[in-house]
C-alpha cells in the first residue's frame, strides 16, 4: 500500500470528539464561553461538521430520576459553609495578588510595554475573578 492511501485510510478512522461549551451571558451583556457550567448557561455542542448545536443545559432543577439520593437540609447546610468559606479564602487571595499587582504597576518598576502589558492583564484577570468570587458569594445571601 501507498503512504498516501494509508493516509487516506486513517483519516477516515478518525472520530471528531464532542466538547460540550457552554455560553453564559451577565446582566451586563457580556458573553463568556466556558468548558464548564454556571447557573443561566446554555450548552453547545459541535457536531464534528463544523455546525453548532445548542440546548438549554440540564443543571440545577432539572427532574430528578427516581431512586435518585435527597440530601437533607442539615448536610446541605454544612457543605454550603464548607464552600462559602473556599470561596471566602479563595477571594482574600484574589484580593491580596490584586493588591500586590497595583502597588506593582504604581511603584514605577515596570520594565518595558510588555511588563506593563502582562501587569494590566494580571490586574484585569484578578478584578474580573474577584467580580465572579462576588457574584458566587451573593448567592449565599
Amino acid at each position: 500500500m501507498s503512504k498516501t492511501l494509508i493516509a487516506v485510510l486513517l483519516a477516515g478512522l478518525a472520530q471528531p470528539t464532542l466538547a460540550a461549551v457552554y455560553k453564559y451571558v451577565d446582566a451586563d451583556g457580556n458573553v463568556t464561553f466556558s468548558d464548564r457550567y454556571r447557573p443561566g448557561a446554555v450548552k453547545y455542542l459541535d457536531d464534528g461538521k463544523g455546525h453548532v448545536i445548542s440546548a438549554p443545559a440540564k443543571h440545577g432543577n432539572a427532574a430528578r430520576p427516581a431512586g435518585f439520593p435527597r440530601v437533607d437540609p442539615g448536610t446541605q447546610g454544612r457543605r454550603d459553609q464548607v464552600r462559602r468559606s473556599l470561596l471566602l479564602e479563595e477571594r482574600k487571595g484574589e484580593a491580596e495578588a490584586l493588591a500586590a499587582v497595583r502597588a506593582r504597576l504604581a511603584d514605577g518598576k515596570p520594565r518595558g510595554t510588555a511588563e506593563r502589558a502582562r501587569l494590566q492583564e494580571s490586574l484585569r484577570l484578578h478584578e474580573k475573578n474577584i467580580e465572579m468570587l462576588d457574584s458566587e458569594l451573593a448567592r449565599f445571601k
